[in-house]
């Protein structure tokens, strides 16, 4: 298995935080924002700045871009093609210049307060696809199909698989599935895949590295 790059990187935490010095001026809270991270794009208004979700896009921390930062009233989500250290990085001197600068007091909300999402673009063996080879009868029967429909002959393979909980039993932050296909605009025999896993970089990496030597 060879990562080839990090599509996106998504980590969303719920808080609470108040001001024991009285309400924060918003106007120069955002500017602080934006200098410290020089973030490109940023609310323009008092209106964009009191909405339900204020959005700061394309920022600069430790040398890599965070690709969005989006306020809430109860958190915080934060996006960027890096790996999760990078965003763990972020927040916490994030958090630490909302409470030092800004005089912002953080507490918890919830017991479970955070979740990954990791996005991978990698090159992985066949092998990766051997648990569906029971899908080739499948296949071939949709194959057939296709060509009694339209006169197209072509092969039709097992692209991917998912996994995932069941989000009408998770009432907090939900999980993303864990999905794992080819890459549609890339040949098959490249075998390139796209996988997205409600963990951290190096756990996803971790994960598709044990299922590739699993076969």
């Amino acid at each position: 298995m060879k990562l080839l790059s990090i599509k996106m990187s998504r980590l969303t935490v719920l808080f609470h935080f108040t001001r024991a010095q009285g309400q924060t001026y918003l106007p120069q809270a955002a500017a602080g924002l934006v200098e410290r991270y020089s973030f490109a794009g940023s609310p323009q208004s008092i209106a964009e700045l009191k909405a339900d979700r204020v959005d700061f896009k394309h920022g600069l921390f430790n040398g890599s871009a965070i690709e969005s930062l989006e306020i809430y009233d109860d958190g915080i989500v934060i996006e960027s093609r890096s790996d999760t250290e990078l965003i763990d990085a972020f927040l916490e001197d994030l958090l630490e210049w909302m409470q030092s600068e800004v005089g912002l007091s953080i507490f918890k909300s919830r017991t479970i307060d955070r979740m990954y999402e990791s996005n991978l673009i990698f090159h992985a063996d066949e092998k990766i696809m051997t648990p569906l080879k029971a899908m080739s009868a499948l296949c071939g029967q949709v194959g057939e199909m296709v060509a009694l429909n339209t006169g197209l002959e072509v092969e039709f393979q097992s692209a991917g698989f998912t996994v995932a909980a069941d989000h009408t039993q998770i009432p907090s932050l939900k999980p993303s599935i864990f999905r794992l296909e080819r890459i549609f605009a890339s040949e098959f025999p490249l075998n390139q895949f796209i996988s997205v896993a409600p963990l951290k970089t190096s756990q996803h990496v971790e994960v598709l590295e044990k299922l590739e030597s699993l076969f």
